[in-house]
């Protein structure tokens, strides 16, 4: 995902690995990219901008360099994990060695897959006995530099500049799921909440060049209440349901933006394990602010309540949520005025100040 464009992979049957390495390679190919320094390192099997100042890099043109190249398939045939970013070709060879997926030495099965590893200078591979990468170091690939099948035999892959390594063959033998990538071209409005591995349904418009422009989006298993913000978090927000519930969200960078404790909002959020995330939030109505009246006859010692003793009431107990300057000099027995919003039971002050002198021949008035 990147500045105005999402890009989504689709549910896809299970495969061979071999199958769905070479059916990513052909979808690679067949796209035509050109190269881009740093292309596809953000996010595994994601075209990108790159890098820049590195060849290929204008700042809006998509492609993929050797290693990005290189790791868009092993992600595809489920050897890089999805979403995930991309080093260059020293991490990813250190990374698939440390997760025992390779080996050093050629591939020597029927079936085999082969990385060629030129130690921080280039990478390409061998699928079945297809060569693909940007190159083979010998120039041969595409006249734009990009990825794709490469038809000249690789000759450079069997000199000792490349280091050679081999995807063992019992991880050969598994199966992967293997889907269709697509990228839209959106407005940063939709996808202001979407976040790497999201599972979303989208709507979109064919243009007559082959652009694809996302008009809608939705998140599968998405739910949507109604509620009051009871809490603003470090990370979000909790809202309290009209059913009593409290939820605490996690919210994408500035979803949750000028919220208060007591606005009414309408959510939509989603859940994954243990976490409730928002994705998509209206307020709907912003709290009344009420005024009472009484005599401090109780300040919680960490700061964290009032309690004041209305004239002919019942004592009134106020939460700070943290803003301890509230309380500040006040003294046991002084008459105060304090401005409060309520959330569900709980009374929350704004403000506490002294209470206003009655005027000659009126008593003040709790309100």
């Amino acid at each position: 995902m990147g500045d105005g464009s999402l890009t989504i992979v689709t549910n896809g049957r299970r495969v061979g690995v071999i199958n769905a390495m070479t059916a990513a390679a052909t979808a690679i190919t067949r796209e035509d990219y050109p190269y881009v320094w740093g292309g596809g390192h953000a996010v595994a099997g994601v075209a990108s901008v790159g890098i820049s100042g590195g060849p290929g890099y204008n700042g809006r043109r998509i492609g993929f360099d050797c290693s990005g190249s290189v790791t868009a398939v092993l992600a595809a045939g489920g050897l890089w994990p999805a979403g995930a970013g991309v080093p260059g070709d020293l991490g990813v060879i250190d990374q698939l060695l440390a997760d025992h997926l390779i080996a050093p030495g050629p591939g020597r099965t029927p079936a085999e897959v082969t990385l060629y590893d030129d130690p921080g200078v280039h990478i390409f591979m061998n699928i079945d006995g297809r060569f693909f990468g940007t190159s083979d170091g010998a120039g041969g690939g595409s006249r734009k530099g990009g990825p794709g099948w490469l038809n000249d035999g690789a000759p450079d892959a069997y000199t000792r500049v490349f280091r050679q390594y081999h995807v063992l063959a019992g991880v050969l033998h598994d199966s992967t799921v293997y889907g269709h990538s697509f990228t839209f071209q959106s407005a940063l409005s939709l996808t202001a909440s979407v976040e790497i591995g999201d599972h979303v349904q989208v709507r979109f418009r064919s243009g007559p060049s082959g652009t694809l422009s996302l008009l809608a989006l939705a998140w599968v298993g998405a739910r949507t209440v109604s509620g009051e913000v009871s809490a603003i978090t470090t990370h979000g927000f909790a809202v309290l349901t009209a059913s009593g519930q409290t939820l605490v969200l996690a919210a994408p960078s500035g979803l949750a933006a000028g919220l208060a404790v007591g606005d009414q909002v309408s959510l939509t959020y989603t859940a994954a394990s243990l976490t409730l995330t928002a994705r998509a939030l209206t307020v709907t109505a912003q709290p009344t602010v009420q005024q009472a009246t009484g005599a401090v006859s109780a300040v919680a010692a960490d700061g964290s309540s009032l309690t004041i003793q209305p004239a002919g009431g019942s004592p009134l107990t106020f939460s700070t949520t943290g803003q301890t300057g509230l309380l500040d000099r006040l003294t046991l027995g002084e008459s105060v005025q304090v401005s409060y919003i309520q959330v569900g039971a709980t009374l929350i002050a704004q403000s506490v100040e002294p209470a206003p002198a009655a005027a000659p021949g009126s008593s003040a008035r709790d309100h």
